[in-house]
């Protein structure tokens, strides 16, 4: 029997710019937000800073809501992913210091048009069109 699994991402915000990772998955490649699945007893909002900190080495600041994407896994579980607009603290990322050792690949900062472009493939176009919203 297939599952659902909360999750929180983050839209990093500096200036104009949105920070993306590039993660693989079972074989798969695909552009992402930072972030993860919600811990059963923590709060969406720990979840949240404990998971980009974690994968990005950034302090966040969490600004408000914008909306859901979601995904299906490989094993055919879905993942309903609740997203902030967010800032840092500073944004000097690194990636290397992810103890959870996600297969992160490499970060980018792009703007809404560039992401929402070819060159970025993501999970489930869901992420693309919350991302149109911005």
């Amino acid at each position: 029997m297939n599952r659902v699994f909360p999750a929180v991402k983050a839209i990093i915000q500096n200036g104009e710019k949105f920070l993306v990772i590039k993660q693989a998955f079972a074989g798969k490649t695909v552009w992402d937000l930072p972030g993860g699945r919600v811990d059963y007893g923590e709060s969406p909002y720990d979840t949240l800073v404990r998971e980009v900190m974690e994968e990005t080495h950034l302090s966040i600041n969490i600004i408000k809501p914008i909306g859901f994407f979601w995904f299906f896994r490989f094993d055919g579980d879905q993942v309903v992913c609740t997203t902030f607009l967010c800032n840092a603290d500073n944004y000097e990322i690194d990636i290397t210091k992810n103890p959870a050792d996600e297969n992160i690949g490499e970060f980018r900062w792009v703007t809404k048009e560039e992401f929402l472009g070819d060159e970025f493939t993501v999970s489930d176009d869901s992420m693309k069109k919350l991302f149109a919203l911005l």
